[in-house]
């Protein structure tokens, strides 16, 4: 079970790890160079006609989505009843929707159907993963600091996502859909990184 423990948060942090490297990397080779966070949506960085680095983006959200899905899986086995299905489905469904995501690019005249489908999917499924780590956490020994921070991360991501639908205006189109994305990133990272110190804080001296 520790094994297992162990190379789940490890697929969690360098998932997250990756993702963000792969953005950076991708956002700094744009074509003219005026990438904005602020303004652009991710999935330009993985369109060919306009990303000269959308092979990095893309694979990106193929390598970080299936290894969220790895780990989930791996995690859910310390859960039981509900909750065990619940963190395994809503991994997969975002682990599945960033692939597809990775596979089915978006276009310079809007996203296609599959990839609108996996954004939905990766978003949603990721943050409610947050959701469901605030709420059952707690039960395999998870700190208190980490499921309030878990339940508050899927409540702004999915708050995020929503105001990115509607399109306000507020703030250029990029952030909020950051926002409803970074909140998954940022978890999973935090998520890995705080497993593989209390395996090794509890591992005789």
């Amino acid at each position: 079970m520790k094994r297992t423990t162990v190379l789940a948060a490890g697929a969690f942090l360098l998932g997250g790890v990756t993702y963000l490297a792969s953005e950076t990397i991708a956002a700094l080779g744009w074509t003219d160079r005026s990438y904005s966070y602020a303004r652009n949506n991710i999935s330009d960085l993985g369109i060919p006609e306009i990303s000269r680095l959308h092979a990095v983006m893309n694979t990106g959200f193929v390598v970080d989505g299936a290894l969220f899905v790895l780990a989930g899986l791996g995690l859910s086995v310390l859960f039981e009843g509900r909750a065990r299905w619940i963190v395994a489905t809503t991994s997969v469904v975002h682990g599945v929707g960033s692939i597809i995501v990775g596979l089915a690019h978006a276009s310079v005249d809007g996203a296609s159907t599959p990839h609108a489908a996996g954004a939905g999917m990766a978003i949603i499924g990721g943050n409610l993963v947050l959701l469901a780590a605030g709420r059952y956490g707690g039960r395999v020994g998870a700190p208190r600091w980490y499921t309030v921070g878990s339940a508050l991360g899927g409540v702004l991501g999915l708050v995020g996502f929503g105001l990115f639908l509607a399109n306000t205006g507020i703030l250029g189109g990029g952030t909020f859909e950051r926002i409803s994305v970074y909140t998954i990133i940022g978890w999973e990272i935090i998520t890995g990184a705080t497993i593989l110190a209390r395996c090794r804080l509890a591992e005789p001296r």
